[in-house]
């Protein structure tokens, strides 16, 4: 629901918007939902190559991109102890590993044009530690310290990278 509201938002604002997600039917339906013109896309985040070239497309359908919304993520619940490795790995993938591959690819585009502005989704998890949600808040945490690293590098480029922490 994040991703579909603010796409929404930006979309009222007369931005030209790009949804991506998991399911391209539902892509599709929010950017219809978005209206103004958005686009929706299926694309799987943690597959880099895959990712990469959604944005390429982006920029070719719509111009070159100004504001990155890296707002994937899962957050299974349980004991840290029973969690399986294909669930921590997951969580690291998709919350972690996509959120790292997505600036990147954001930082190479904007800064060459010396604007833009990331937006990278965490939770209030990546500040505070939440029993059953260990490798979450961890992926969290991750981005948090990401983001603001990421800004101490960008400092004085004209790209911009803001880290959002939603209430579990």
């Amino acid at each position: 629901g994040i991703g579909k509201a603010i796409s929404r938002s930006l979309a009222r604002e007369g931005v030209r918007v790009a949804i991506a997600d998991l399911d391209g039917a539902v892509a599709e339906q929010a950017a219809a939902d978005a209206g103004a013109g958005a686009i929706g896309l299926a694309l799987d985040v943690t597959d880099r190559p895959a990712f990469t070239a959604a944005l390429d497309d982006v920029e070719q359908r719509l111009g070159p991109i100004d504001i990155i919304v890296n707002n994937a993520g899962i957050m299974p619940i349980g004991p840290f102890e029973e969690e399986t490795d294909a669930t921590a790995i997951r969580q690291l993938e998709l919350n972690l590993h996509a959120v790292i591959h997505g600036s990147k690819e954001a930082v190479r585009r904007m800064k060459p044009r010396g604007t833009g502005h990331i937006v990278n989704v965490a939770s209030s998890a990546g500040k505070t530690g939440f029993p059953h949600l260990a490798t979450y808040c961890a992926t969290k945490h991750a981005v948090v310290g990401l983001s603001e690293a990421v800004r101490s590098e960008l400092r004085g480029t004209g790209v911009d990278i803001s880290v959002v922490m939603p209430n579990i």
